[in-house]
């Protein structure tokens, strides 16, 4: 939270045939007949949103190995007219809590099929999809990835499912084993640092975060890490559902899990109320989005293992958001605002403040499709950006430089 291409040969009874590229919500009886293999997904920010159904109301689920099971937001239950049940409070990444409530026979459809993945709790979603930029109604968890093997193909953005009792796998990819602690995978990992040493830990393999390497206060105040990955800088460094969470942000040597060596890794080293993330006995950090994604991941729980398959056009290098801009939407998804500024990185210099708007992105409409490409260009060093901001009724335009500084 990456390399040549060698197609595996994969040998498995599909759920079924691929789905058409945008299948929508057809009703289940439609599909019945060819249950699929595929499900479309969206890859963004390095998460993976889930096309998923209720009824013929098309949804987006993220999918979340960190997620110890599935979950409707709080609000979209609401809006679907399901009874809530029993209220109980969420924990997770950030200080913050979240309310939540059971669910009594609630279910959503796979898109483009007749398969129904069970949702027995619903949990208040609402402060995720500004901050994300994309919208958020639900998360799929330990209990639907266990139910089969998942393959994420985040170049094809789709999901393969394949039957766990007759999957086999003989392709170039590495297996590496996973253990399960609260339904969540851990596997063993190496830190190696610059100066030779390397240090040994669980790490939780988290699709739901969209970063790189994390690592928890306590892993990082015992061996001193912020005095041996530096340069450092302190910022925001994303959030789950218990809100933002800051960190000193570095890189190591080098990650090593199984036998897939990941070269320079940007890592956040966790500060103090950061939630799960400030310490815990079972593991010290998660491995998220910007390593996963350049593989095809297969997630088998069944088989107690995860495979990890380079993909083509994947070998770029790691590099942390550059322009010290924290962005959130309205509630439409359809305008961003400036809510969080670095001190001293390529926003704050350019004089922006908290709370400009975004008018327009290099004289082009700041709109949904242009803020989604911003937010990866804020990680090219060298790029030029020019932002028209509203600041109270007046408008002005900065430019923006992005310089790595880790």
């Amino acid at each position: 939270m990456r390399k040549l291409l060698l197609v595996a040969c994969v040998v498995a009874t599909p759920l079924a045939a691929q789905l058409p590229e945008s299948p929508g919500c057809a009703p289940a009886a439609t599909a019945s007949t060819a249950q699929p293999a595929t499900i479309p997904i969206d890859v963004y920010s390095n998460h993976v949103y889930v096309k998923v159904c209720s009824g013929d109301q098309p949804l987006d689920f993220i999918l979340d190995t960190g997620a110890g099971a599935s979950f409707l937001d709080l609000h979209t239950a609401e809006r679907l007219g399901i009874k809530l049940g029993s209220s109980f409070v969420g924990r997770g990444a950030g200080a913050g809590t979240i309310a939540g409530a059971q669910l009594n026979g609630a279910s959503v459809r796979l898109a483009g099929s007749s398969l129904l993945q069970p949702v027995p709790s619903a949990l208040d979603l609402s402060r995720l999809p500004p901050r994300e930029g994309h919208r958020m109604d639900g998360i799929l968890g330990y209990d639907f990835i266990n139910r089969f093997v998942v393959a994420i193909d985040y170049a094809k953005q789709e999901l393969r499912l394949y039957s766990a009792r007759e999957f086999k796998y003989d392709g170039p990819g590495s297996s590496i084993p996973v253990t399960f602690s609260g339904n969540h995978p851990h596997v063993d990992a190496e830190v190696h640092l610059t100066d030779g040493t390397t240090l040994n830990g669980r790490m939780v393999i988290d699709v739901g975060a969209a970063g790189t390497l994390s690592l928890t206060k306590t892993f990082a105040d015992e061996n001193h890490l912020r005095e041996r990955v530096g340069p450092t800088i302190h910022r925001r460094a994303g959030g789950g559902v218990g809100g933002a969470v800051m960190a000193d942000i570095g890189r190591i040597a080098s990650l090593k899990v199984g036998s897939v060596e990941i070269a320079r890794p940007v890592t956040s080293l966790a500060g103090d109320s950061a939630g799960v993330m400030s310490g815990n006995p079972e593991w010290v950090g998660n491995i998220g989005g910007d390593i996963l994604r350049r593989f095809t991941v297969y997630l088998d729980y069944p088989h107690k293992r995860m495979i990890l398959e380079p993909r083509a056009g994947a070998d770029e290098s790691f590099e942390a958001d550059m322009s010290g801009l924290g962005l959130i939407m309205n509630d439409s998804l359809t305008t961003a605002a400036v809510d969080y500024l670095a001190p001293g990185m390529a926003a704050t210099e350019a004089g922006l403040a908290v709370g400009d708007t975004l008018v327009t992105i290099d004289g082009q409409p700041a709109n949904a499709a242009a803020i989604r490409e911003l937010r990866k260009r804020f990680r090219r060093d060298g790029e030029r950006i020019v932002l028209t901001v509203r600041r109270g009724g007046e408008e002005r335009t900065v430019t923006l430089v992005m310089r790595r500084v880790v």
